[in-house]
C-alpha cells in the first residue's frame, strides 16, 4: 500500500517539483497551499506531513501545534520543509512536535532519504505497540535459539591493497515475523534484550573467525548503549577467547550515550585493553563531531550518501576532502562505504581515503571472505 504525503507549501513550482520527486518514488501525494487546507486534510489521516513554515494564512508553526494537541493526529510524523535556517526556528519547530527540518534549498536525495527514514521509525512503531507481545516473544526465541546469520563484508586498505579487516552484518531469519535487522535491534532495545542481542550476534562471529583466516580487523557494530551497560566490559573478548587488538567496535548514532562519564571511562579501558574505535555514518547527521570528540576513535566510516556518485559532485567531493583532511590531522583513519562504481573508488582514492568498502569490492558473505587482496 503506497504512503500518502501530504505537502503543505505555497510556492506552486516547489510544491509540483517535490510532488513529482516523491511520485517517481511511488508515494501518493497531495499538495496544498494554505494553512486552513492543510488541517483539513490532515483530518485525513496521511502517513507524513512536509510542512513550509511560511503560509499565507497560518503560520507553519502553529499548524504543527495544532496537529500534536490533536489526540487522532498527534502520530502523524512532520518534517518541516523552510528556507528559515535559524537555529531559533529549528529549535522552535523541534519543540512544537516537528519529527525533523530540512532547510531549503535542500538535495531531492537527502528530502527522499528523511521521509523514508521518518516513515520506518513510525511504522516501527505502530508496529510495536500493535504487536508488542508476539514482538518480545520472537526476540526472546532468537536470542535463545542463537538464530542469527552472520555475514561478513571486507574493508580493503587503499595503500597496501590487503584486506584490512571484515565488517560483522548480523541478520535475522528472513521466514519470521522479524526479518528486518534494523527492526529487531531497535525492539530488543525497547524491550530492554539489546545486550543479550549483541552478545549472541558478537559469539557467532567470534566462532567464524577463529574458524577462518584469524587476520586483520572485525568490525562490530554496537550502539554507546553497549557501552553503557552494566554487563558490558572489555571481559567479554577473553571470554570468547579473542584478542582485543583485533576487535574495532563500530559506534552507530541511532542512540545517545547517557552518561558521558561513564561512556568516556569505559571506552579508555578498552582501548588500554588494545580495542579500536570506529564511528559510522559521518557525514550523515548532526551527532559524528560529538562522538568523533567523545571517542576520539581510529577509524571514521564516510557515509555512503557522500559516496554515491561522488565523482559528479564537486560538492560531496569537497566534504570528503575536509573529512579526511580533519582525521589525517588528527591521526584517525577514514573509510569510504558503499563503493559501488569504479568512479566512486578512484575519487575517494584520489581525496586521500585511507580504507574502502563496498558491493563493487566484495558483497557481504556468509563465510569470512576468501578475497584478501584489491584486485581493482
Amino acid at each position: 500500500m503506497q504512503a500518502h504525503i501530504l505537502i503543505v507549501d505555497d510556492d506552486p513550482h516547489l510544491s509540483r517539483l517535490m510532488a513529482g520527486l516523491l511520485q517517481a518514488h511511488e508515494y501518493r501525494v497531495t499538495v496544498v497551499a494554505t494553512g486552513a487546507d492543510a488541517l483539513a486534510n490532515v483530518d485525513h489521516r496521511p502517513d507524513l506531513v512536509l510542512l513550509d513554515l511560511s503560509l499565507p494564512d497560518i503560520e507553519g508553526l502553529e499548524i504543527c501545534r495544532k496537529i500534536r494537541e490533536d489526540k487522532r493526529l498527534r502520530h502523524i510524523p512532520i518534517i518541516i520543509v523552510s528556507g528559515r535556517d535559524t537555529v531559533t526556528e529549528k529549535i522552535e519547530g523541534l519543540y512544537l512536535g516537528a519529527d525533523d527540518y530540512i532547510t531549503k534549498p535542500y538535495e531531492n536525495e537527502e528530502l527522499v532519504a528523511r521521509v523514508e527514514a521518518l516513515l520506518r521509525r513510525s511504522r516501527f512503531n505502530d508496529y510495536v505497540l500493535e504487536e508488542k507481545d508476539n514482538l518480545v516473544r520472537e526476540v526472546k526465541r532468537i536470542i535463545e535459539e542463537s538464530e542469527i546469520k552472520t555475514f561478513f563484508q571486507p574493508i580493503f586498505d587503499l595503500k597496501t591493497r590487503q584486506a584490512l579487516g571484515f565488517e560483522v552484518l548480523s541478520r535475522p531469519p528472513t521466514s519470521g515475523p522479524i526479518n528486518n535487522p534494523e527492526l529487531l535491534f531497535r525492539a530488543a532495545l525497547a524491550y530492554g534484550m539489546y545486550f543479550e542481542l549483541e552478545m549472541v550476534c558478537w559469539k557467532k562471529a567470534f566462532v567464524q573467525w577463529k574458524k577462518s583466516v584469524q587476520n586483520g580487523f572485525l568490525f562490530l557494530n554496537c550502539m554507546p548503549y553497549l557501552i553503557e551497560h552494566e554487563k558490558f566490559s572489555g571481559q567479554v573478548l577473553p571470554d570468547y577467547g579473542i584478542p582485543g587488538e583485533r576487535v574495532v567496535l563500530e559506534m552507530t548514532e541511532r542512540m545517545a550515550i547517557n552518561d558521558f562519564a561513564l561512556f568516556h571511562s569505559k571506552v579508555h579501558a578498552l582501548k588500554k585493553i588494545g580495542l579500536r574505535i570506529a564511528i559510522d555514518d559521518v557525514g550523515n547527521g548532526y551527532a559524528s563531531l560529538d562522538m568523533i570528540a567523545e571517542t576520539a576513535p581510529d577509524y571514521v566510516k564516510i557515509d555512503m550518501f557522500l559516496v554515491r556518485d561522488i565523482q559528479d559532485s564537486p560538492l560531496k567531493q569537497s566534504i570528503v576532502e575536509s573529512i579526511v583532511r580533519f582525521c589525517h590531522e588528527n591521526g584517525i583513519a577514514t573509510i569510504a562505504e558503499g563503493i559501488e562504481k569504479q568512479s566512486e573508488l578512484e575519487v575517494v582514492r584520489d581525496l586521500g581515503v585511507a580504507a574502502v568498502q563496498g558491493f563493487l569490492l566484495g558483497t557481504p558473505s556468509l563465510d569470512m571472505p576468501r578475497q584478501t587482496q584489491l584486485d581493482r
